[in-house]
């Protein structure tokens, strides 16, 4: 059996209770609610080209990535939003599986690149080195409280 399958809305909610228990712990200690999550992940899986994988495990979701894709001038980017994996299975190489999982489906929609923010002060950053990312020198994230 494949472990791997497409986001539908029936997920989102059971996405949401896995996104509070990743991201409240170490390293992030965030601060997510149910609705807030599932607003969150809501927002990402209703906009224009969701394409987004969960990794099921004994009928639990145990993994997800969300993103969407959208035309630039020289290809079409993913931009990946959300990833997370149960705590008790990172390190297990869920997180990869589902990565190239996703990438076969996004060559076939004719996505040329994924883009990503991530946190350069975690083990976060190192994973994506190690699934072939790289950092862009030419692009800065940036923000500004309002």
């Amino acid at each position: 059996m494949n472990n791997i399958i497409s986001i539908k809305d029936q997920h989102i909610l059971k996405c949401s209770a896995l996104y509070i228990k990743v991201f409240n712990a170490e390293p992030w200690n965030d601060k997510w609610t149910l609705e807030t999550a599932h607003k969150r992940l809501n927002d990402i899986y209703i906009s224009t080209n969701f394409e987004g994988v969960l990794y099921v495990e004994d009928e639990q979701i145990k993994g997800a990535i969300f993103g969407n894709y959208e035309q630039f001038y020289d290809g079409v980017h993913y931009n990946l939003r959300e990833m997370f994996i149960s705590n008790e299975l990172q390190g297990q190489g869920i997180g990869s599986k589902l990565l190239n999982e996703l990438e076969k489906r996004l060559k076939g929609i004719g996505v040329t690149t994924i883009i990503l923010f991530t946190s350069k002060e975690n083990k976060t950053s190192e994973f994506y080195l190690r699934n072939n990312f790289t950092e862009w020198d030419s692009m800065a994230m940036m923000g500004k409280d309002l």
